[in-house]
């Protein structure tokens, strides 16, 4: 993973998400494999657009530089070697909580100069964002975990609930299109990537067993931006 720095914070967020080739296979929500890919780098592009408004050190963590074989393993080893790099707290992140702003992960920041983590919930009992001090982190307890479960967030109390523990707010975390009207629609109606997805789902067709219609009338005056995908 490749350190970006932009402060002298002990801070450092982690991206850890799969590429868009890896992640359109994970979670289609389109019949095209082209428009699945192009979801999910808008997805990606728009997770490290949020990282870098926040000035604060950032790591990539994807599929071409995780170390393990388990989800476990791979998220361990990921958080571990920032700390290594010297830093003394972690903000752990995915590609997939579009609600999910600077301000979030600058109050996670501030929230870990006193307490041990930081859970932001989403609402099928995952977490959207994990927050973690170096000098509280147990690598083995925190491998153990039963990731991508509906168990993680009171995996997480448990196993803190001797320290003390921040909340974020809970926002949804989008794995299917349902997922992805919830909260394109809980956007502020000036919100650049709500527009952009708007008018990329209203262009297209989800796949048959979950197609949504992401337009009604009280959106129909907005004039969407039909702009190029974010880069990442």
């Amino acid at each position: 993973m490749n350190l970006v720095k932009d402060s002298n914070s002990r801070t450092a967020i982690l991206l850890f998400a799969q590429s868009e080739n890896v992640e359109s296979i994970i979670k289609p929500i389109f019949p095209s494999v082209k428009q699945n890919v192009l979801l999910w780098k808008k997805m990606n592009g728009n997770a490290l657009k949020t990282i870098q408004k926040t000035k604060l050190s950032y790591f990539i963590s994807t599929e071409k530089n995780q170390v393990g074989t388990s989800f476990g393993e791979k998220i361990t080893n990921a958080i571990q070697h920032v700390f290594d790099q010297g830093f003394e707290k972690v903000i752990v992140i995915g590609n997939d909580c579009i609600e999910l702003k600077s301000h979030h992960l600058l109050q996670a920041d501030r929230d870990l100069k006193t307490n041990s983590l930081v859970i932001g919930s989403d609402y099928s009992g995952g977490a959207y964002l994990i927050g973690v001090r170096k000098s509280t982190f147990n690598s083995a307890n925190f491998q153990r975990i039963p990731w991508q479960s509906k168990d993680v967030f009171t995996a997480l109390q448990s196993l803190y609930k001797e320290q003390s523990i921040a909340y974020l707010p809970f926002l949804n975390d989008c794995d299917d299109a349902s997922d992805f009207k919830k909260a394109i629609h809980k956007l502020s109606f000036s919100d650049d990537f709500r527009k952009l997805l708007l008018s990329f789902f209203n262009s297209l067709k989800v796949k048959k067993n979950s197609e949504i219609k992401f337009i009604s009338t009280a959106y129909q005056a907005v004039n969407f931006n039909k702009g190029s995908p974010f880069p990442l």
